[in-house]
């Protein structure tokens, strides 16, 4: 064959290779619809990310669970409460019920005091919280899409009634009645595999405990608490590594003029905010400018929840040690709301003389100042003393509901105390 009609060939040969691939692109396009082609350029770029998820469709992290689950079956009441590990146990096992009970009940009947506590003393399943939750704000953390919950609740008590479950909600002076879809039956079978360890409520105890909330746990066995050390992490190392990996994912250019540094603060600051980090460990953000860089997926309470849970596990930078920051308050005035967070350390709560571990504060939907008081709280494998809930209960002002916790006077050890709610 000449040179001449082999390079015609080769040319003949290219194009026909040519309309194969394009065939097999349209035909690829074709059965694999909108996305096809979005599927092909990944493919083809090797490496083309997701695209983020638009502000109205927002992801929820759970910003709390319950310190303290009480529930009576067969063999008596035992509860949970001081160990992070059995707290995250019974609420793998018992928190869907709380789920359903959220996913499927009904109009809200307000109760007084009296009738709220002659129910809830009845009740076989029992949640307290960290602090009032917003109705719909814990239905999104338990994916309790049908729920249409309003108000807030910090208890939460599941009594059988009739063929179904009745739920008990208590926040802030605020009592509520609802009934639910949940089947008794089913409900039952789950409370038949517990135990008991000695608990009781103080409306059961009566005696030295008959002046305390009647709805305070008590376990006269709890002596003590893990001993955990305390310490201020925000060291030169963390202002050299940590802060400048925050300061750069909040915006803030870390170099440059934009950086002020004295012996006690480092400050990055922009046009639009500021971040300021102690060296007392107190990180405070501000945006003055009302940028809408610091503004929530939407003018929720879910969504303002969510930005500062966001803000705050990129400002700690895993410097919390062995404690979590637990949601525990929302309060709102006209336009402006105020978010805040406490420290528990195995379930416990560190009552901190300087304020809640986390205050932010919104105008609407935007953030206007958050304030991080940072410590590392470590379990040091020994346990501490607390005095026993009788001796506690004794010194108790009347209506206190007791609980576990610790007090950080800003010394190396965290003290074991009785707190009052």
């Amino acid at each position: 064959m000449r040179p001449r009609t082999k390079e015609v060939c080769k040319s003949i040969l290219i194009v026909l290779l040519l309309i194969s691939v394009v065939m097999l692109s349209l035909t690829a396009i074709q059965y694999s619809g909108a996305d096809g082609l979005s599927g092909m350029m990944q493919t083809l770029s090797g490496k083309l990310s997701t695209p983020p998820k638009k502000a109205e469709d927002p992801t929820y992290t759970d910003a709390a669970l319950p310190v303290v689950i009480s529930a009576v079956g067969p063999a008596g009441r035992i509860s949970y409460m001081g160990s992070q590990e059995a707290l995250d146990n019974a609420f793998a096992a018992l928190g869907g019920q709380l789920a359903a009970a959220l996913d499927t009940a009904g109009t809200a009947e307000e109760l007084t005091r009296m009738a709220f506590l002659s129910r809830a003393t009845q009740a076989e399943l029992y949640f307290y919280y960290p602090g009032a939750i917003p109705l719909n704000v814990l239905a999104q953390w338990l994916d309790a899409t049908g729920s249409e919950c309003t108000g807030s609740g910090r208890l939460f008590c599941l009594r059988r009634s009739g063929d179904t479950v009745e739920l008990l909600v208590e926040a802030n002076g605020t009592y509520q009645a609802m009934k639910t879809e949940v089947d008794s039956t089913t409900f039952g079978e789950v409370l038949e595999t517990l135990g008991t360890d000695g608990s009781f409520l103080a409306a059961e105890g009566g005696g030295p405990y008959g002046h305390l909330d009647p709805m305070t746990v008590i376990q006269p066995s709890y002596t003590a608490v893990p001993a955990v050390q305390a310490s201020n992490p925000v060291d030169e190392s963390f202002l050299r590594t940590a802060a400048t990996t925050a300061a750069t994912t909040l915006g803030f250019n870390p170099y440059g003029d934009s950086v002020y540094r004295d012996d006690s603060s480092t400050t990055y600051t922009d046009s639009n905010a500021s971040l300021r980090i102690g060296a007392d460990g107190v990180l405070k953000l501000e945006n003055t400018s009302l940028s809408q860089r610091f503004a929530a997926a939407g003018d929720s309470d879910a969504q303002r929840i969510e930005l500062v849970r966001s803000l705050v596990d990129t400002l700690s930078a895993g410097r919390l040690g062995d404690s979590c920051l637990w949601f525990s308050g929302l309060e709102t005035d006209g336009q402006t709301s105020t978010v805040e967070f406490s420290c528990y350390v195995e379930g416990l709560e560190v009552l901190r003389a300087d304020g809640p571990a986390v205050e932010a504060r919104f105008q609407g939907d935007i953030l206007t100042e958050l304030t991080l008081r940072l410590r590392t709280y470590t379990v040091a494998g020994d346990s501490t003393a607390l005095l026993p809930p009788l001796q506690a209960a004794a010194i108790a002002p009347a209506g206190t509901r007791l609980r576990p916790g610790y007090a950080d006077m800003g010394e190396n050890t965290l003290q074991a105390d009785w707190l009052r709610s």
